[in-house]
């Protein structure tokens, strides 16, 4: 990745000091996010996607 590109991501995320001080980490980041975005499922209907289906069980003392 080209160092302009790193830096124009870096500002877009807010980031830029983690850029200054750790270049590798921060392109090492960047490679690792997008191969995360690649393996996740893109054929996935609404209602199942995590975000669609998460519930938070009500503590016992919360049932009053």
């Amino acid at each position: 990745m080209e160092q302009d590109e790193a830096a124009r991501r870096a500002k877009s995320a807010g980031v830029t000091r983690l850029l200054e001080e750790h270049p590798q980490s921060w392109q090492f980041a960047i490679k690792s996010a997008a191969a995360l975005v690649r393996a996740l499922p893109t054929d996935l209907a609404p209602a199942e996607e995590s975000a669609h289906t998460f519930h938070v069980e009500a503590r016992p003392e919360d049932k009053r």
